[in-house]
């Protein structure tokens, strides 16, 4: 059996992506705690598959540091930027004006929403990582993301919540969306 090369799917090892933007979807985020005991709310993101792009499926980590001196509302999201939170949230199609009782109920809202992150590269300790420094509204908001099936023998893997809440999660997203024309802009 043969094969055909195709530049499109051409992935670069384990390194670190390139800088640019990456459309994905929230896979989980959860808070976790360093092995020194500083406190972050982690971002799993997955690059989506069904937009043509390099590194379907690899996975994009976002993190958030808990602030040194939260303001009042910082601390309503557990102290860290409410100005973050807000804007991940924004970027998630999530209502404006919602409420939520905790930071984890409105981390549970945002999983399987399609997002667009910026990734640029930075120095720490001496080696290069990937760090995501913007995240925006998809531009593909008619998600068919398919998330790959779960092995049975790996105790890691993609989520196993069905399509239908992907597919929900962009239909909440796609009411949200403003269709502006160039009339409407002043300049």
């Amino acid at each position: 059996m043969g094969f055909k090369v195709n530049h499109k799917e051409a992935a670069q090892g384990n390194g670190i992506k390139p800088e640019g933007d990456y459309e994905c979807i929230i896979l989980k985020a959860e808070e976790k705690e360093t092995k020194n005991g500083k406190k972050n709310l982690s971002f799993a993101l997955v690059v989506r598959n069904d937009v043509e792009q390099n590194y379907k499926n690899a996975y994009i980590w976002h993190t958030l540091w808990k602030r040194k001196e939260p303001t009042q509302s910082d601390m309503q999201v557990n102290g860290y930027s409410f100005g973050q939170i807000m804007a991940i949230g924004q970027s998630a199609g999530l209502p404006d004006g919602k409420d939520y009782d905790s930071l984890e109920d409105f981390c549970n809202d945002l999983l399987n929403r399609p997002i667009r992150v910026t990734i640029k590269h930075e120095e720490w300790n001496g080696n290069m990582q990937e760090r995501v420094s913007y995240v925006n509204t998809t531009r593909f908001l008619n998600c068919q993301h398919k998330f790959k099936e779960r092995s049975k023998a790996s105790h890691t893997g993609y989520a196993e919540k069905p399509q239908q809440l992907v597919n929900q999660a962009v239909q909440t997203q796609q009411q949200q969306f403003v269709d502006i024309s160039d009339d409407d802009l002043p300049f």
